[in-house]
């Protein structure tokens, strides 16, 4: 290794290994602390090190001050990593505690001396651990070469934390007190009041500055309320709380890269000339233990902020995708995704499939068809995300008609009386005279049964690792599960030691739902009573140029796929002609030019909410899939941005007025040349 790469370990101001000589270090290296410029470099290192202990934080700060991530010789090479030649290591101290026998009284169950026959105590000899300190050596990351390891904070976190308002959501969810802003008097940024039990942040102050003044009284509360300090018999005058406080601050602020040029501590060598030793070291340790805990407690808070806006962003652009990725039992993991490399995490059901991974969301999508294509209990999940327009029935309605074996799972409406029992056992319910009512209930989840699934089966996966897809609760004492095998409906109460049966509970339930019998043969292909469709040379008006009327589908397709595209009387289209007596009945473009109108067909109730619609939409889907696959799909195209500039403006204007104006409707046959 050149020379050159070498860097600096400052020796001890006491040599020797022995734990003498590095106490001797250490009392001399805590006197210069608060005798000179070097506390604040002293907190930056507290602040990366603060799951060290004090003495260690203060070896470490005395010989490589810029250090960031330590570990022994040995530790880094299994990470890959090799301590370049010439590098001096920094010296810290390990517990290295022993063992050895000791004799010991025997004591009775009252814990008193057992008597001999001898009238002297019985004794006996133990094992006891000793505690034993030794010096070790570490070496930084700087000193090292090798595979390139994760070091501080990630990223993301650094993006969060430079959001104003993310970064203040933390900090009021770790305060233990509410925070406000208000009208200040005088020079005092903020303040914490011990009666009220409040943080008042000055209203008006800079991000930055609203920040460590956050920061600043959050610390104030936490080691210096009025109660808790009596509680535990502490005394501390004013200086030693503002220099706890402003030094817990300035840790918290520098281990997230907040500004901290503006910090200063005047005040710092006149506080430590009055205290012994003992005492500066105790209040250091405070420090270093009390910003440990909230660099800890914010950097949880602010991944969970991040991951939610992630969650919610990532849902404004891919939301069905999403969805139907769930469904297939599989998360996206924000921390490991990036663009070009998408990381699917699996759920508890699916983790002997592993991750997967993809380039973009145009190959999930593939995989998602594919998924549903494949016919397993899963392609039904991820195709009801997919095209929920596809399905007349909720998954608890497929329960309740007997399609194949299948179970739902409920939870106590909390909006309803029901919540009188939320999370008693069946006894207290029985002592108390509490009826279980359906109505009470909302289905939160539904699926099917494999094979011999048992009750405590499913308690285990809704518990320990539940479906990616699950959004509620872990399973809990007053849910309820219904099941219902070859027709067979059972529901169960889920109590404290297993399962109590609810011999009403599935009926009440069933008529809630108000279950009517299935139409039967419905003839979606050929049966034009309720709707028929049509091919027309022009969208626009279907009475000029080539139409043919009355048709099937499979007919308008097959007439639309004749007509020439080059005819100059329109966009050449296939609709439907609506005949079910409702408002919306009559004519309608279903696509235009190879694009189907789903998306504003969808936008009308009318159309949204009828099924022969629907299936003709879905038909149309997988004829262009067939047939066109290089027209983009919907489902992705209204996702997105329509950027494309090579449109022209008078097409756009002859789309939109298809979309817009209503077809002029005509009698079954009639045909216009």
């Amino acid at each position: 290794m050149a020379e050159q790469n070498k860097t600096t370990t400052i020796p001890l101001p006491v040599q020797g290994k022995d734990m003498d000589s590095i106490m001797q270090s250490l009392e001399s290296g805590v006197e210069e602390l608060f005798t000179s410029n070097r506390y604040q470099e002293f907190l930056k290192t507290m602040a990366k090190f603060h799951n060290y202990s004090f003495n260690n934080t203060m070896l470490i700060a005395m010989q490589r001050p810029d250090a960031t991530l330590v570990t022994s010789y040995k530790n880094w090479q299994s990470m890959g990593r090799q301590v370049m030649k010439g590098e001096k290591g920094i010296t810290i101290i390990a517990p290295a505690p022993y063992k050895k026998m000791k004799e010991k009284e025997v004591l009775d169950e009252n814990q008193r001396p057992v008597m001999g026959t001898d009238g002297k105590p019985k004794t006996e000899q133990v094992e006891v651990t000793v505690p034993h300190f030794k010096a070790v050596t570490v070496f930084d990351i700087a000193q090292t070469s090798g595979e390139p390891i994760q070091t501080l904070a990630p990223e993301l976190l650094t993006a969060a934390v430079q959001d104003f308002d993310s970064f203040m959501q933390a900090i009021q969810k770790i305060s233990p007190v509410p925070i406000r802003f208000d009208e200040i008097d005088g020079n005092a940024n903020g303040y914490y009041h011990n009666a009220d039990k409040e943080i008042v942040i000055k209203k008006g102050l800079s991000e930055s500055q609203t920040l460590k003044t956050a920061i600043h009284e959050t610390a104030h509360a936490k080691l210096h309320d009025k109660e808790i300090m009596e509680s535990l018999g502490v005394e501390k005058d004013r200086l030693t709380k503002e220099v706890e406080a402003e030094s817990v601050a300035y840790c918290v602020c520098s281990s997230f890269g907040l500004d901290t040029s503006d910090y200063s501590f005047p005040y710092i060598a006149g506080w430590s000339s009055s205290r012994e030793m003992k005492e500066m070291k105790a209040s250091m340790d405070v420090i270093r233990k009390t910003a440990g805990e909230m660099i800890d407690q914010l950097t949880e808070e602010l991944e969970i902020i991040l991951e939610e806006k992630q969650k919610t962003e990532l849902h404004e652009k891919y939301g069905i995708l999403v969805d139907a990725l769930e469904a297939a039992g599989y998360r996206y993991d924000y921390r490991e995704s990036e663009p070009g490399h998408i990381v699917l995490a699996p759920d508890g059901t699916h983790e002997i499939a592993g991750y997967l991974q993809f380039e973009s969301w145009g190959d999930i999508k593939d995989w998602l068809e594919d998924t549903i294509a494949e016919g397993t209990d899963i392609s039904e999940r991820v195709d009801r995300a997919l095209y929920p327009f596809k399905f007349d029935y909720t998954l608890e309605e497929e329960m309740f008609r007997g399609n194949g074996n299948r179970y739902a799972i409920y939870h106590v409406d909390e909006g309803t009386p029901g919540k009188q029992h939320l999370f008693m056992n069946m006894a207290m319910v029985k002592e108390d005279g509490i009826t279980i009512d359906a109505a009470n209930y909302k289905c939160v989840y539904s699926g099917r049964l494999h094979g011999n699934e048992k009750l405590d089966d499913l308690y285990a996966v809704f518990n320990d690792n539940p479906p990616a897809d699950y959004k509620a609760h872990s399973m809990s004492v007053s849910d309820v599960i219904i099941t219902n095998r070859g027709g067979d409906m059972q529901a169960y109460y889920v109590d404290r030691f297993g399962f109590a049966e609810l011999p009403d509970f599935a009926a009440q339930r069933e008529k809630i739902l108000d279950i009517v019998p299935e139409i039967e043969n419905v003839d979606y292909e050929n049966d034009l009573t309720c709707i028929s469709f049509y091919a027309a040379e022009c969208a626009e008006f279907p009475v000029m140029g080539e139409v043919h009327y009355d048709l099937t589908l499979p007919e308008a397709l097959e007439a639309y796929e004749k007509i020439p595209s080059e005819r100059m009387h329109g966009l050449k289209c296939v609709g439907f002609d609506l005949k079910d007596g409702s408002d919306y009945e009559g004519m309608q473009s279903l696509m235009i030019e190879g694009k189907i109108q789903k998306e504003f067909l969808n936008s009308i109730p009318g159309f949204r909410e009828n099924s022969y619609v629907q299936n003709a939409i879905s038909r149309v889907e997988k004829y262009l899939e067939e047939r066109h696959p290089n027209v983009e799909n919907p489902l992705e195209s209204n996702k997105k941005v329509d950027n494309e500039k090579n449109i022209s403006e008078e097409k756009n204007e002859k789309e939109l007025n298809i979309q817009m104006k209503p077809i002029p409707k005509k009698k079954r046959g009639e045909m216009s040349l």
